[in-house]
């Protein structure tokens, strides 16, 4: 019985050595781990930070499939403006503006990045030789950055300075040409009178009827110029084709662009009476107010 509580005593010994020998030996790596392990770790920071950028971007806009690309439609904001604009002779309107912006136009995307990194650590070192290729090795553990005694190994201090960078040229060119591309739209228009306060409704309404007409009129203008443009290049085609092969010339209908064309000038000339004659009732009539 003795024996035997020896016998046990003993084994439980060498278990506690053993198992105690087997934490201590696990506590260390291979020293090329151990030193890249923090390299690697900046690394993985820097690829996340990058991630987190272009996250933020598709987080102002929605994401549509085609095909099996993926597309980043922008939100956009609205913004509506007042603009004045001189009348020539006739004073001045206030338009109101409004103007779709990309959100990422305005919006700043912070572009983070580890910038300097100073890495500082101490280690415990040991030799540990491979039996199969005969080989050395060296293994190493982080040792306690608090100063022993009996310890002169050199301290542990990890620094990690981060700062934010500017822009990448991709974001810039993309913010630039998002910025280039803004057309306002024309919201509403409200005339100014004489005496400088905004006018009565009446005076929008023959001022919004009278721009609608001069736009038709000058639309008109231009498809007239069009038209006796085509007609002048069709009769320099024709003669050149005349020359060359007389029987199977083609010949097209100018008299239906001859009429196109007078009724072009009748609907000008109708809507240049019609702006006239509101001109004159709202300058006899109301006086300019």
């Amino acid at each position: 019985m003795p024996y035997k509580k020896a016998s046990a005593k003993g084994a439980s010994d060498t278990g506690e050595e053993k198992s105690s020998g087997e934490i201590m030996d696990n506590d260390f790596i291979p020293l090329d781990d151990l030193v890249y392990a923090p390299l690697h770790a900046l690394a993985q920071s820097n690829h996340r930070l990058r991630a987190q950028i272009v996250d933020a971007i598709k987080s102002m806009g929605s994401s549509k499939q085609n095909g099996q690309e993926e597309t980043i439609h922008l939100n956009n904001i609205n913004i509506a403006y007042d603009q004045l604009r001189p009348e020539g002779d006739d004073g001045y309107s206030v338009d109101n503006l409004q103007v779709q912006v990309p959100i990422l136009s305005i919006v700043p995307v912070t572009n983070l990045n580890v910038e300097k990194a100073e890495i500082d650590f101490s280690t415990e070192i040991k030799a540990v030789s491979n039996e199969e290729t005969g080989s050395v090795g060296i293994n190493a553990r982080i040792c306690a950055p608090a100063q022993r005694d009996s310890d002169f190994l050199p301290k542990v201090s990890y620094k990690l300075k981060i700062a934010s960078i500017p822009a990448t040229e991709g974001i810039l060119r993309l913010t630039d040409a998002l910025s280039s591309s803004q057309v306002a739209k024309k919201m509403d228009t409200r005339p100014v009178a004489v005496s400088g306060d905004f006018g009565s409704d009446e005076q929008k309404k023959v001022l919004l009827e009278t721009k609608k007409l001069k736009a038709k009129i000058s639309r008109f203008k231009q498809l007239h110029k069009k038209i006796g443009d085509m007609m002048d290049e069709q009769e320099k085609l024709h003669q050149i084709s005349k020359d060359a092969f007389e029987e199977d010339t083609y010949e097209f209908d100018k008299d239906k662009y001859l009429m196109a064309q007078s009724n072009i000038v009748n609907r000008i000339m109708e809507y240049q009476e019609q702006i006239m004659n509101m001109e004159i009732k709202y300058g006899l009539e109301k006086d300019y107010e």
